[in-house]
């Protein structure tokens, strides 16, 4: 049964909002095995929205792209945003008195028991400033009340608050916000004995969780990844795009975390060295760029595998790109214990070790630095090796195609960085090539549809062994 938010089950069920189902104790294993035979998988809320007798599960829509994310309940659990401090002991009476929705023909409480429902959730949800100083309703929680109180019989209203154990005051309509307030702060007094931590408490708490969520998002904005959204029950994923200029890297990272972001705790790390946050080490080189503009020409300008002698200031400049390499490394090792602990660590680029001076490849070796930092970039080549990707999504596209979209730039580096992106193997990853001169929602659906079958299959992998 959905329980709740009636009004918006038709967006709930296009995936535009949650759906909140509510389903007995004693039924929730058969829940279980049948979500997952559904292909949704269990996902799991941080402190600041995790509650006592709701599970949260995720199932995608590979036509369409869109997750469907559901708030399975087996108690009736709402209030203050981030605690939900009072439990209502109504399951049992919710899911007997049922109808159909007459549009969508999902099972839904009656009208009656809904609106004696919303009407305890508004001043169990109202914000405790908004309670003291200007006790106000939600206009789209005012627009489902108004629904309920037209669907609701008022003859059968009294029987239903009876089978609640509630006292009836008023009876709806009520003719005004302030009466509607007066009408759920009244039904609410009725069940607080019902809160499972006292009022300060719950105050306390919500306030407390709200600071840590704040606080993991700045560091994770500002700082670097940090978990603050729902992860995977389980293993998460290290995905990696690679692809040549003009195959679309950019835009699908962009388009692909967005789409995690909407229920996942996804992290998208750039891995290149041009735009991007990519550390103290890089803007440094960047500043110094024009100083130093002629020896980055000497050392850009080699044909690959030369073995003649480079200057010392270009093999000096070079170390900038050893800086960066072990910043990435520092990152690539958060990403892969977040990723065992549940999150989707998505990579824009990621370093090899195979083809040298190109596509994230090494930069030191072949004479174009130092010997010891070449044999350092090895070592931190081989560590990234070992630690992802877990699937690595390659992005095809032809040098004809690529140089159209990126007129500006070199044909002939176009063509090689298309072979070597098409040459590249990374042995510990599950590949995906991509059709990267295809329609971009074609793309990014076809990314979607990989990604989610790559979850489900390692879920499916971890579940049996």
């Amino acid at each position: 049964m959905h329980w709740k938010s009636n009004h918006h089950l038709a967006e709930a069920l296009a995936g535009e909002t949650d759906l909140d189902l509510l389903v007995r104790a004693a039924d929730i294993s058969r829940f279980r095995q049948a979500a997952v035979s559904a292909g949704a998988i269990r996902i799991l809320s941080q402190s600041w929205a995790s509650y006592p007798g709701v599970e949260d599960w995720l199932v995608h829509d590979d036509a369409t792209g869109r997750f469907l994310h559901l708030h399975v309940h087996t108690q009736l659990v709402t209030g203050l945003k981030r605690v939900k401090h009072l439990i209502l002991p109504w399951t049992d009476a919710v899911l007997a008195h049922r109808r159909n929705d007459p549009v969508s023909d999902w099972p839904i409480p009656q009208a009656e028991i809904e609106l004696l429902v919303l009407l305890v959730r508004i001043w169990a949800k109202m914000p405790p400033l908004r309670r003291l100083w200007r006790p106000s309703v939600p206009r789209h929680i005012m627009a489902e009340l108004r629904r309920l109180e037209s669907e609701a019989d008022a003859g059968k209203l009294g029987e239903a608050a009876k089978t609640l154990g509630l006292s009836l005051e008023s009876l709806p309509p009520y003719a005004d916000e302030p009466t509607v307030i007066a009408a759920a702060r009244t039904l609410y007094e009725q069940v607080a004995r019902y809160r499972r931590m006292s009022w300060p408490a719950a105050l306390g708490r919500s306030a407390i969780e709200g600071l840590k969520l704040t606080a993991r998002k700045v560091w994770s904005k500002k700082i670097g990844p940090l978990r603050y959204r729902k992860t995977i029950a389980g293993p998460g994923a290290m995905i990696a795009l690679i692809g040549s200029d003009g195959s679309g890297k950019s835009t699908q990272s962009a388009r692909l975390i967005k789409w995690l972001h909407y229920k996942l705790d996804a992290h998208l790390i750039y891995m290149g060295s041009g735009e991007g946050r990519t550390g103290l080490a890089n803007g440094l080189r960047k500043l110094l760029s024009s100083t130093w503009k002629k020896s980055r020409r000497k050392a850009s300008t080699g044909a690959p595998g030369t073995t003649a002698k480079r200057s010392l200031a270009t093999r000096l400049w070079r170390l900038f790109d050893l800086l960066l390499l072990r910043r990435k490394l520092r990152l690539l090792r958060k990403a892969r214990e977040m990723a065992n602990k549940g999150s989707i660590m998505l990579l824009d680029r990621y370093p090899q070790n195979q083809v040298a001076g190109i596509n994230d490849g090494p930069r030191q070796s072949e004479g174009r630095g130092f010997a010891w930092a070449a044999a350092m970039e090895q070592r931190l080549l081989a560590e990234a090796a070992t630690l992802g990707p877990d699937l690595l999504i390659k992005l095809h596209i032809s040098p004809d195609v690529a140089s159209a979209r990126k007129p500006d730039h070199d044909r002939s580096m176009i063509e090689r960085k298309c072979a070597v992106v098409d040459a590249l193997v990374f042995s510990r990853a599950q590949t995906v090539v991509l059709d990267a001169e295809a329609p971009v929602d074609e793309v990014t659906l076809a990314a979607k549809a990989a990604i989610w079958s790559f979850i489900l299959a390692t879920r499916a992998q971890a579940a049996s062994s």
